[in-house]
């Protein structure tokens, strides 16, 4: 079909370009010189226009109006139109103007953050920040909504999901979680942390990492690892590259920061071949995203069966840890414990970080606060929910760089990965019950193989709730995710939850 192969040429050059913003995106925040912030928001500006013309012009729109109306698509073809005709529409109300004003800003308000972050002050950042929130707010008119502003954000991180579908599931999940936050803060506190506060020379941790990500079936040959102020994964397809932060004293930042973006390095690299540079090369969403690797992060890294094979290797590589047991380190490992780092925060209080971000979005959306509230308002809710206030912002509100980036609406999509982690675990157990017993035995191909083939594989061929429904045979459902803190904490700490 002529057509058919036009869409998916002209596709692959928009895409090409997401491709070169990213990786001027992790240029920017691993080896740019400083004094290139505002060429950079000029190249990206450049970059988004042009991606934006190529999406909204008539050829594209005439091509997917004319095979929209066809009755002979194969199941693959109907989604790959199905995805790029809603790209097509949020773009197209979307001025490019606009488009670009917000791309020049990106960098920009990125320095600032690093700044206001480095010298813990949020005056820094605030112009800046309420200029980024003004274009998105522009951004949500434009796109549209049928029940709150909030939502047209929320769509390009979580399609099809309302901030009512979050607040609804954020309430149960709330109740449900704090009184077993409550009771294992209380039997954490003799936990010993000194069992992973060692010394750990940065040199030997990398090393480490890299075996890490090595195991778990990351192909260097398509990939890096490199240092940032904040972790993340960049890239897609054959350039998928990991960044991470060290702690000389403390490797669980390190060490759970590489497993997690290990896990969202998988999933792009998992795409088909055959598919590159379509929306079937393209994750579902980032809450699917999310579940990647808050699975290999949490259920997997953090469990008693990884480290059975791979603690003693680990105390060999790290002298410092000779003496600790392995019960220690990993009690040490999933220490639940009320704190200000969303980012090195315990299974169980982790959610609650995101229900801060989430409440103080919608409330800046919805102009029921103002951006010079943030410092006051993120540790009023930090006191309720977690009872800890932090010491400066850099502690507290300049933590993540998520909204310099103009990324509002990403955050609820970390919990839903939670939640999306746990059902499909456990899933993959069900239909594999030698997948534990491999990963007992440091083989952690035959998971990733179940993952590669119902998940990655399948880029947006699905919708997360078509995908969730699929894989479990339910919706999303809270009770995996519950039952499996229940479980996993009750056996570490000999505790009846």
């Amino acid at each position: 079909m002529e057509d058919m192969e036009k869409l998916i040429a002209r596709y692959a050059d928009i895409d090409r370009l997401g491709q070169v913003s990213g990786l001027l995106m992790w240029d920017q925040n691993t080896y740019m010189p400083p004094g290139a912030v505002s060429m950079r928001g000029d190249q990206q500006a450049l970059i988004s226009g042009l991606s934006h013309q190529m999406l909204t012009s008539k050829e594209m729109g005439g091509l997917l109006s004319r095979l929209k109306k066809r009755k002979d698509l194969n199941e693959k073809n109907e989604a790959i139109i199905r995805e790029i005709d809603r790209k097509y529409k949020r773009a197209t109300s979307i001025p490019e103007s606009l488009v670009k004003e917000i791309s020049r800003l990106e960098p920009i308000a990125t320095e600032k953050w690093v700044k206001a972050r480095e010298n813990a002050d949020f005056s820094i950042f605030k112009d800046i920040l309420e200029r980024m929130f003004s274009l998105k707010m522009e951004m949500a008119e434009y796109i549209g909504y049928e029940e709150k502003p909030y939502d047209a954000l929320l769509d390009e991180y979580e399609p099809f999901m309302r901030s009512s579908d979050i607040s609804s599931v954020f309430g149960s999940l709330r109740n449900r979680l704090i009184p077993i936050v409550n009771k294992m803060t209380d039997v954490c506190k003799d936990v010993d942390i000194s069992a992973v506060r060692k010394g750990y020379p940065i040199q030997l941790q990398g090393a480490y990492f890299k075996m890490i990500l090595t195991r778990m079936g990351y192909d260097f040959n398509r990939g890096r690892m490199d240092v940032t102020a904040h972790p993340f994964t960049s890239g897609g397809m054959d350039d998928v590259r990991i960044t991470l932060r060290y702690d000389e004293k403390d490797i669980r930042p390190g060490l759970f920061a590489t497993i997690h973006e290990g896990g969202h390095a998988l999933y792009e690299q998992g795409f088909l071949k055959e598919n590159y540079n379509t929306p079937l090369s393209e994750f579902i969403s980032l809450g699917i995203h999310e579940s990647q690797s808050r699975l290999w992060e949490n259920i997997v890294g953090r469990s008693r069966g990884f480290w059975e094979h791979f603690y003693p290797g680990f105390k060999e590589h790290f002298p410092s840890m000779k003496d600790v047991s392995l019960d220690d380190f990993h009690k040490a490992g999933n220490l639940v414990e009320p704190s200000l780092i969303r980012v090195e925060a315990d299974e169980l209080t982790y959610s609650m970080h995101i229900m801060v971000r989430f409440e103080i979005e919608t409330d800046l959306i919805e102009k029921k606060m103002d951006v010079i509230d943030i410092p006051q308002v993120w540790n009023e809710k930090y006191e309720k929910y977690l009872g800890v206030t932090p010491a400066n912002d850099s502690m507290g509100c300049l933590q993540d760089i998520h909204w310099a980036m103009g990324a509002i609406g990403y955050f609820p999509t970390y919990t839903l990965g939670n939640l999306y982690s746990a059902q499909f675990y456990n899933t993959a157990v069900k239909e594999n019950r030698g997948i534990e017993d491999s990963i007992q035995n440091g083989d952690l191909a035959p998971l990733l193989s179940w993952l590669r083939e119902n998940i990655h594989k399948h880029g947006k061929m699905y919708t997360a709730n078509q995908l969730v429904k699929k894989l479990t045979g339910e919706p999303l459902n809270e009770d995996h995710f519950i039952s499996y803190l229940k479980k996993k904490f009750s056996s570490i700490y000999d505790v009846q939850l």
